[in-house]
C-alpha cells in the first residue's frame, strides 16, 4: 500500500459516510413531513345505515311501527347512495314499491342515481323525527341530507320526505316518495 492509495481510500470512505448521512437525513426529514401530514389529515369512512327488508308481512300484521320501519327503509334506499351502491338501492326500492307505482319510483331513483354517478358524490340521510298518519298510510321523515365528495362533507340541508303507502294483499307497498317543498 502506498500512501496515495491509503489517502484515496480514506477520502472515498469519507465521501461514502457523507453520502450515507445525507440520505439518512433526507429520509428523516421526509418521515417528519409524512408524520405531520398524517397528523393533520382526516380519514373517514362513510357508512350508510341501509338495511332494507322485503316489505311483505302476513295479513293483519301491518301496524304503525311496521309502516314507520318501511318508510325509513324507503328513505334510506332512496337517499343513502354512492356510485357503488346504486344497484342495491334500486333493487331495494323495486321490492318495496307497489307494482302500479314501481315504474315512476324507479324513474325518480334513476334520475337521482345518474346525478350521483355524474358528479361522483355520495349522499347520506340522517333522520331526526318521524310523523305518521296511520289511517292515510303516510309517513313524514324529517332529517338532514348530507352530500359528500370523497370523504369531505360539502353540503347539508334539512329535508322533509313524505312516503305514502298503499295496502296490497295484506301488506303495504310504497306508492309515493318525495320531498315536501316549503316546509322545514
Amino acid at each position: 500500500m502506498t500512501p496515495q492509495n491509503l489517502m484515496r481510500g480514506y477520502v472515498n470512505r469519507g465521501r461514502a459516510l457523507v453520502l450515507a448521512g445525507t440520505v439518512c437525513g433526507l429520509l428523516a426529514i421526509s418521515n417528519a413531513f409524512l408524520a405531520i401530514g398524517q397528523y393533520y389529515s382526516s380519514d373517514q369512512a362513510i357508512l350508510t345505515p341501509t338495511h332494507v327488508r322485503d316489505g311483505m308481512v302476513a295479513r293483519g300484521s301491518v301496524d304503525k311501527a311496521y309502516v314507520e320501519a318501511l318508510a325509513l327503509d324507503t328513505v334510506y334506499a332512496m337517499y343513502n347512495m354512492s356510485p357503488n351502491t346504486i344497484q342495491y338501492g334500486r333493487a331495494s326500492l323495486e321490492r318495496l314499491s307497489g307494482p302500479v307505482e314501481r315504474a315512476g319510483i324507479l324513474e325518480l331513483y334513476d334520475r337521482i342515481a345518474e346525478d350521483i354517478r355524474a358528479r361522483k358524490i355520495s349522499t347520506v340521510f340522517r333522520p331526526v323525527k318521524i310523523e305518521h298518519n296511520f289511517e292515510a298510510y303516510e309517513v313524514v321523515v324529517d332529517g338532514y341530507l348530507a352530500t359528500y365528495l370523497e370523504t369531505t362533507q360539502v353540503s347539508q340541508e334539512e329535508r322533509r320526505i313524505l312516503v305514502r303507502f298503499r295496502p296490497q294483499a295484506g301488506s303495504v307497498r310504497v306508492s309515493f316518495i318525495g320531498k315536501l317543498e316549503g316546509e322545514t
